[in-house]
């Protein structure tokens, strides 16, 4: 029996390769996991700083479209140093009619408040917080950022 017989046959140590090679696997995807797990609470943060932003909205409904303050809050209410290069909070005021036409939102004074159909239009503030996450590491054939985005929207009226 010759060398490389005795070598093939030879199945000492063959659990750890086998150890080694599952352990590998298992840990790559346990980085994903922990990964994707920090841009999904990162994501929750997000949500919850858009609603601290409807709150104030709720007690301070904003005045001649002036936002500055609602943001101020959506931003306090995120603190993340990093973030805040690449984070966009936008307000937006928006009105409707029941039947879900588009309405204006500005009134003259004396103007009727009411759509066509004599039914009163209703005020509605979008919050919007977005912003790019950036992933610990990077993943063959993904992006190494996320873009997150959360939506609230308040009725003011």
């Amino acid at each position: 029996m010759g060398f490389l017989d005795k070598l093939l046959k030879n199945t000492d140590g063959a659990a750890a390769v086998e150890t080694a090679l599952v352990a590998s696997v298992l840990g790559f995807v346990g980085l994903g996991v922990i990964d994707y797990g920090l841009a999904f609470g990162r994501s929750m943060e997000l949500a919850n700083a858009a609603r601290t932003g409807m709150q104030y909205a709720m007690v301070r409904k904003p005045v001649d479209e002036d936002y500055t303050a609602i943001l101020d809050a959506v931003s306090a209410a995120s603190p993340n140093a990093y973030a805040d290069s690449n984070r966009a909070i936008t307000a937006v005021l928006y009105c409707e009619c029941p039947d879900g036409s588009a309405s204006d939102c500005v009134s003259e004074v004396g103007e009727d408040l009411t759509c066509d159909d004599g039914s009163r239009r209703a005020a509605y503030l979008d919050i919007t917080v977005a912003e790019d996450y950036s992933l610990i590491f990077g993943y063959p054939g993904l992006d190494d950022t996320l873009s997150l985005s959360q939506t609230v929207t308040l009725r003011l009226n």
